[in-house]
């Protein structure tokens, strides 16, 4: 094969051209072109499998020379490079079916998956060229047919032996309902972060062709089944029957040369061996356990060392001791100490969702309350966006509760310290009554502003100033109306509007309760 790159920026092709093991992916042959000019001369000349070409150059862009190429309907793929991470070229770029694109800087494990992908499409295609000639359409779909077949197993709808050895032999798959065979279930969390620099389509290709290529022994995937969820991956990958250890080796490579492109955790169960007519069953087994068993989760294990542990409900850390090491602010040891708790349960394989979601809500209780005695409203720390996305995730793994636990207590204390700075909260509000007296405000507006409770606000006004809050904003306009009818040349029931009254009548009122005389009044003797 031959492949042709295309970028303004000579440093960049270079770095291409030296970092790819060329021979490897089966490109016999690699081109250079520094524009779209001279991108063309080449492709008239060559017969190129694959572009790679940067999109932003400043005599044409990358689209520009896929548009000619499909326009002189030359066969080929197309990588495309773009720095930008929201990816605005994307449906230009699909019109033209441009294969895959990657971000700049470029990752050298992710442009050699791309290629990877790119490659085995244009060996399939080609061979199912050949084999339409041939009329050998079974052989063509052999590949599709084996893993359509394997999802409608995992999935349920195919169970019954009889059913299952009518559809291996019609399909002429290469299994057996006779033979063992070792599943190994792998789920994929926290994926948020490599989707910004991976398309879904190339990180579940990765995850394919990783799990065939060493689990099974073959960079074709014939047997890896792949689900793709909003924000997790399931695999399964059917592997021919061996020993356990030697699994598990084959586990931990895998899981090792995950980690060298993508930030996600990646757990693994293996399974013990068994028959096709098992598989349903202990897939939903497997399934099982890493939803619950979070003492498994971002780790290898083996399905048949699980203990299903049905004792009732563990004894969660002692209420009041939580309580009081919050209160002393003692966070280190409050940690230290959930920790050897969660480390016990796990030893025992006493650790799973329920208890973990359990100690979650006993913390949350714990904070509420201490709150609560303290007189802090817990109105806005219950809103803090960043403390409730790792509420969210406390559940998944011991590690993330610990990582709650912590970001709970350091909330917390700087929520409470925010609130017990008294004074400076009564500044602020009688800084936002001077700014917005004009306006229709009281305590709810007031409160609304400060993120905290209208109860809260108006007592803890009352208890540093002694006045009201309703009384303050009174005061505030009042001074302000005093100033303006100073100036002589006004209405009064201007000012009265001016300053946020909206009744004359109650102004009036108001005005001599505050001056000992009415507006007209203090408007002739000033």
């Amino acid at each position: 094969m031959k492949v042709l790159i295309v970028d303004d920026d000579r440093a960049t092709v270079d770095v291409i051209r030296c970092t790819m093991d060329w021979e490897r992916l089966g490109i016999a042959e690699v081109y250079e072109a520094y524009n779209i000019s001279m991108a063309q001369e080449i492709l008239l000349e060559q017969a190129v499998d694959i572009v790679i070409s940067d999109i932003e150059m400043p005599q044409g862009s990358g689209l520009d020379l896929l548009a000619w190429f499909r326009e002189k309907h030359m066969e080929g793929e197309f990588l495309l490079l773009t720095c930008h991470e929201k990816f605005s070229y994307a449906t230009d770029a699909v019109k033209l079916h441009a294969a895959e694109y990657i971000l700049k800087p470029f990752d050298a494990d992710v442009m050699e998956a791309a290629l990877k992908k790119l490659v085995l499409k244009i060996k399939e295609d080609r061979q199912i060229r050949q084999e339409r000639q041939y009329g050998q359409w079974v052989v063509q779909n052999k590949r599709q047919l084996q893993l359509s077949f394997l999802e409608d197993v995992f999935s349920g709808k195919l169970e019954d032996g009889a059913e299952l050895t009518d559809e291996i032999f019609s399909r002429r798959l290469d299994l057996s309902e006779n033979e063992d065979y070792v599943l190994v279930v792998t789920k994929v969390t926290d994926i948020e972060r490599d989707r910004v620099n991976i398309s879904p389509e190339l990180m579940r290709f990765f995850m394919e062709n990783i799990h065939s290529e060493l689990l099974c022994g073959d960079p074709v995937n014939h047997s890896v089944v792949v689900w793709q969820q909003r924000n997790h991956y399931l695999l399964v990958t059917v592997c021919p029957n061996q020993k356990l250890d030697r699994m598990q080796e084959k586990c931990e490579q895998l899981m090792e040369e995950f980690h060298r492109v993508f930030t996600a955790t990646i757990t693994c169960g293996i399974c013990d061996p068994c028959r096709i007519t098992e598989f349903y069953r202990t897939f939903l087994r497997v399934s099982s356990i890493m939803d619950t068993a979070v003492v498994y989760y971002g780790r290898c294990f083996r399905v048949g060392q699980y203990m299903d542990n049905k004792k009732m409900e563990e004894k969660l850390p002692d209420f009041a001791t939580l309580e009081k090491l919050i209160r002393e602010r003692k966070k280190m040891e409050l940690l230290s100490l959930l920790k050897t708790w969660m480390s016990e349960k796990a030893a025992g394989q006493k650790m799973n969702s329920q208890t973990l979601y359990r100690l979650r809500q006993e913390m949350l209780q714990v904070v509420y309350t201490y709150l609560g005695r303290q007189g802090v409203p817990a109105q806005g720390l219950a809103s803090d966006e960043a403390l409730l996305a790792m509420e969210q995730k406390a559940t998944q793994s011991m590690t993330d509760m610990i990582r709650f636990v912590n970001l709970l207590t350091e909330k917390t204390f700087a929520y409470e310290d925010k609130i017990r700075g008294s004074f400076s909260l009564v500044e602020k509000i009688n800084q936002y009554i001077r700014e917005n007296y004009k306006k229709s405000i009281g305590r709810t507006e007031i409160a609304a502003e400060f993120y905290l409770a209208p109860e809260y606000v108006s007592k803890l006004y009352k208890k540093e100033t002694g006045k009201s809050l309703k009384d303050a904003i009174s005061e505030c306009r009042i001074e302000q109306a005093m100033l303006l009818l100073k100036r002589g040349d006004v209405r009064v029931s201007d000012v009265a509007e001016a300053v946020g009254f909206d009744n004359f009548t109650y102004f009036s009122t108001l005005f001599k309760k505050y001056t000992g005389m009415t507006p007209n009044q203090y408007k002739k003797g000033h």
